[in-house]
């Protein structure tokens, strides 16, 4: 091999070693997988007492959401490090219709309160998602699980 041709090579094999070495990789790039699935066990410390407690604040304070009924659930889609990657809120009303809560306010501030949320433990090392969910009854919020 020519020593031109050798140069080209190794200079090459260099560049797409650090190439590949430099690449970082986003722990919310991974393959999510059910909080429940394989052993996975994915929960925020103290469970639902937490959860009461974290949105109990809005609980109180939300007593004329409209519509009247239905339910609220977000997905919090958590790395495999606990970092909280985002969030996807679906609503509907009794009748399991895609509604919108006091036009789209109450999601944006349920969200905002779950970004608080951080505690997040796993009996393996797995991006996945937590479902935390909201019952609305009589223009206010009736249970939180």
């Amino acid at each position: 091999m020519r020593p031109i041709m050798k140069k080209i090579l190794f200079a090459s094999i260099i560049f797409l070693t650090i190439n590949f070495f430099s690449q970082k990789s986003d722990d919310c790039d991974d393959r999510t997988v059910a909080y429940w699935w394989n052993g996975t066990n994915s929960r925020i410390a103290g469970e639902v007492p937490t959860l009461k407690k974290t949105f109990g604040k809005i609980q109180q304070s939300e007593t004329e959401i409209e519509p009247k009924n239905g339910f609220i659930t977000m997905r919090l889609n958590i790395s495999k490090t606990s970092k909280l990657c985002d969030i996807q809120t679906f609503q509907i009303d009794k009748n399991y219709k895609k509604t919108e809560f006091n036009n789209g306010q109450l999601a944006l501030e349920l969200e905002k309160i779950a970004l608080g949320l951080n505690d997040w433990k796993k009996d393996k090392n797995y991006k996945t998602y937590n479902l935390i969910r909201l019952k609305i009854q009589n223009g206010k919020i009736e249970e939180i699980f």
